[in-house]
């Protein structure tokens, strides 16, 4: 579960709601400036279901010693990394190729996602027995699906572009997801054998621009389900499950701009009304 503060109260979002946002970036992404090729059917299918394995846990959420949603960057390891791995034999039963990228995307997160950066990386020497164990068995896991992956989907460009890519779609949603500081990321594949660092400024908790942009013309928004709820604390765990239970899901938009767009904008969040 992503638990975001908002005033006196929390708004949570499911990880696979947060991965259908994921989904939606990617489809932006293939009708934007570096073609519908940028962005396989299996790439697509990776980004929206790369969180598959919190499924459970966000039925039903947790609270810390204080009372507060536990975010998804509490859970303890032992249960990270066995639902994590669950989930990539899932995905691998209907699309092996995106099951690939999501073992990748899982092992990332143990071993400093293999260069790509953005987000705040797991500390090697944290890692535990089990971090330790994914690293393995995802390693075995994937030897077995190159054997039923096409050999031009493997080759070295295109697995390091896609997971690039899923990296970079999870960073663009939990920005105005989750709304975490960070002023860029990179690698970010572009065009074939080119890449850039996007760079990031807020404007507002789900308003963001992006530079270069990376979607068709010079704004994107795309919905994202959430649940907000009144009460900053609880007391107990059941408190805060019937409370989740029983508050309608909403949908809350979130906002990606070009760089040429957010001058006049921020002007206006400034009260500047100069044309």
């Amino acid at each position: 579960m992503i638990a975001r503060r908002e005033g006196d109260g929390w708004t949570l979002v499911r990880q696979m709601d947060h991965a259908a946002h994921c989904a939606e970036l990617a489809r932006a992404w293939r009708v934007g400036p570096f073609g519908r090729d940028s962005v396989a059917a299996s790439l697509e299918y990776a980004a929206g279901y790369h969180d598959l394995g919190w499924t459970e846990i966000d039925r039903r959420p947790e609270i810390d010693a204080e009372g507060r949603p536990c975010n998804f960057t509490q859970i303890d390891e032992a249960r990270h990394t066995e639902f994590y791995s669950g989930a990539v034999r899932t995905i691998a039963l209907t699309d092996p190729y995106a099951a690939y990228l999501v073992s990748l995307h899982a092992s990332g997160l143990y071993s400093r996602r293999y260069g790509w950066a953005g987000l705040k990386p797991v500390d090697w020497t944290t890692i535990g027995p089990h971090g330790r164990a994914l690293l393995k068995g995802e390693r075995a896991f994937r030897a077995q699906l190159s054997a039923s992956i096409a050999p031009d989907e493997m080759e070295f460009e295109a697995l390091w572009r896609n997971y690039m890519l899923l990296e970079t779609f999870d960073y663009l949603s939990l920005l105005t997801c989750f709304g975490f500081d960070s002023s860029n990321c990179g690698p970010v594949p572009t065009v074939e054998g080119r890449w850039e660092h996007l760079s990031v400024r807020r404007l507002s908790p789900s308003d963001v621009v992006l530079d270069p942009f990376p979607f068709e013309g010079a704004r994107l928004e795309v919905e994202v389900a959430c649940v907000h709820l009144e009460s900053s604390d609880f007391r107990s765990v059941d408190e805060l499950r019937a409370q989740v239970s029983s508050t309608p899901q909403e949908i809350r938009k979130t906002v990606y701009r070009s760089h040429s767009l957010a001058q006049p904008h921020a002007r206006l969040l400034l009260g500047d009304r100069r044309p």
